[in-house]
């Protein structure tokens, strides 16, 4: 199988343009708080309340952090930021992703936090339907919260020993992915750690995503493709309903030139 015969592409991952007016930050590096040195990306999604979502991540591929190109002003930073982004997948690849989830609220306007929701859809790209599908069933997706034990390890990313010890959101193939109702339509992060499942200003929460392409099955697949999407979404604290249903329903729409029914929303797409 050549470079060009196998693709995971990313339709988009971590969009700095969209409902409400986000700001790409990315690709700095060495931020001022510890917390958040380890990343090597990160983008805030505004809202126009002092609430904001800000989401760092870093990304490995074959076991190397992949590099960035250099740091640039903010201003010149493009659009569209990419949380995985790989051209040429070969079997025997595998690679990992792990973000960290913080609400900033200078202002101290909202002390009880908010409700963070996450979306991952998937879908078969390329002109061959049969080899996409194939790819899909292949390639293997592990989605966690990144917790450690008992507080041991949490935050320290996919790369840590103490990785796969937090709870599971999804573990399967991309393959699943494409008609799993539950991921594609928006699921609350929630690790369930004794409380009503907001995130505050003063709290971390993160995931880390881990994905393979076995060696095994030879070339099925060849010459397939195959996109997935991960959307963040963050709303005010007192608000249960999935954002993401409603805005699929045209009932709470956050489309650019609109305004959000609830002010606090803020969406990374």
């Amino acid at each position: 199988m050549t470079n060009e015969e196998s693709q995971l592409t990313r339709r988009k991952a971590l969009a700095g343009v969209g409902a409400v007016g986000f700001a790409t930050m990315g690709m700095g590096r060495g931020r001022p708080t510890a917390s958040w040195d380890g990343y090597t990306n990160y983008t805030y999604a505004e809202s126009d309340t002092p609430t904001r979502l800000l989401v760092g991540w870093r990304s490995t591929y074959n076991g190397d952090i992949v590099a960035d190109g250099p740091p640039e002003p903010v201003a010149d930073q493009p659009a569209d930021v990419r949380l995985i982004d790989l051209d040429d997948v070969l079997p025997g690849d595998a690679g990992s992703a792990s973000v960290g989830l913080r609400l900033e609220d200078p202002g101290a306007m909202t002390p009880e936090g908010a409700r963070v929701w996450m979306q991952i859809d998937a879908e078969l790209a390329g002109p061959d339907p049969e080899a996409s599908r194939a790819l899909a069933d292949r390639i293997t997706l592990d989605v966690r919260y990144d917790t450690g034990v008992l507080g041991v390890g949490r935050c320290a990313g996919a790369e840590d020993e103490f990785a796969d010890f937090g709870e599971s959101i999804f573990s399967g193939t991309l393959g699943d992915l494409t008609t799993d109702d539950g991921l594609s339509s928006g699921v609350a992060l929630d690790p369930g750690l004794f409380d009503n499942g907001c995130l505050v200003p003063d709290e971390r929460r993160c995931l880390t995503f881990v994905w393979a392409l076995p060696i095994e099955a030879g070339n099925r697949g060849q010459g397939g493709a195959v996109d997935f999407d991960v959307a963040f979404r963050a709303v005010s604290c007192d608000r249960t309903e999935n954002p993401f249903a409603t805005d699929s329903t045209g009932s709470d729409s956050t489309e650019p030139g609109s305004t959000a029914s609830d002010p606090t929303d803020a969406e990374v797409a």
